[in-house]
């Protein structure tokens, strides 16, 4: 917030003839590699930019996706849009899941932006014949020499972890499902589902044999409430085409 061109702290006093400015994002601009790459955009206006991101892109920049990923390519569309953007990602989704990512432009919808809520759709292996369960299994992560390590596990010393599944769909040798999440564990349905012995898909950390690039989980719904209009934003995507052959 600037008072007549100076920065102040918010409870600074004003008089007539003040000139106050405030800032939408008010925080250093994210300095990270600008990806090229057309952004699938689902929604979009001054609070938010809601994206479809295909399976096989990293959420954030890494050594290994320096180049190639949905925060530069999304820092790449804005950058002459809100030239001090700074990259707010609510719902961060691995980089093997598919699926609708929601980017907050400003502090503001940062700080205002209430639970989002998130529907699944995932192909597992084997036949899911229980029409509606839930697995409530505490998941654990592992740690060696003090650093955390990439599989999670089911454990007794975990943190709680509730998923609800209902099956849509029985195949040959594989279900469709719907997933809901009580809780927002890292790695939770692919963690839950191996561990009652129906693997997704395509997981190459939890299933023996994947026999994909990736895996096949796809946040498929949200809905939340805009916090500035109060009306319901609901999105929805359609199947990537390589579901297609399973479907």
């Amino acid at each position: 917030m600037k008072l007549n061109g100076e920065y102040v702290k918010i409870n600074q006093k004003l008089k007539n003839g003040d000139v106050l400015e405030i800032h939408k994002n008010p925080n250093i601009k994210t300095n990270i590699h600008l990806c090229e790459g057309k952004l699938d955009i689902l929604f979009e206006d001054d609070d938010y930019l809601i994206v479809n991101k295909p399976h096989n892109l990293s959420c954030t920049p890494s050594k290994s996706h320096y180049c190639d990923n949905l925060g530069g390519q999304v820092c790449h569309y804005m950058n002459d849009k809100q030239p001090n953007f700074v990259l707010r990602i609510l719902n961060r989704l691995d980089r093997e899941t598919a699926g609708i990512v929601v980017i907050v432009k400003n502090l503001l919808a940062y700080n205002n932006t209430n639970k989002i809520n998130k529907v699944y759709m995932a192909l597992c292996n084997g036949k899911l014949t229980e029409k509606q369960f839930t697995i409530n299994q505490p998941i654990l992560t592992k740690n060696e020499n003090g650093i955390n390590q990439l599989k999670r596990v089911v454990s007794e010393n975990g943190k709680k972890a509730i998923t609800h599944v209902i099956t849509e769909q029985i195949y040959n040798n594989y279900s469709l499902i719907r997933v809901t999440l009580e809780t927002g564990r890292t790695h939770q349905i692919r963690v839950h589902l191996s561990h009652i012995g129906n693997s997704l898909i395509g997981d190459s950390i939890y299933s023996e044999n994947p026999n994909e690039t990736h895996t096949f989980l796809l946040l498929k719904e949200i809905s939340f409430i805009h916090f500035r209009t109060n009306q319901k934003i609901f999105i929805q995507v359609d199947y990537p085409l390589d579901w297609k052959k399973y479907l």
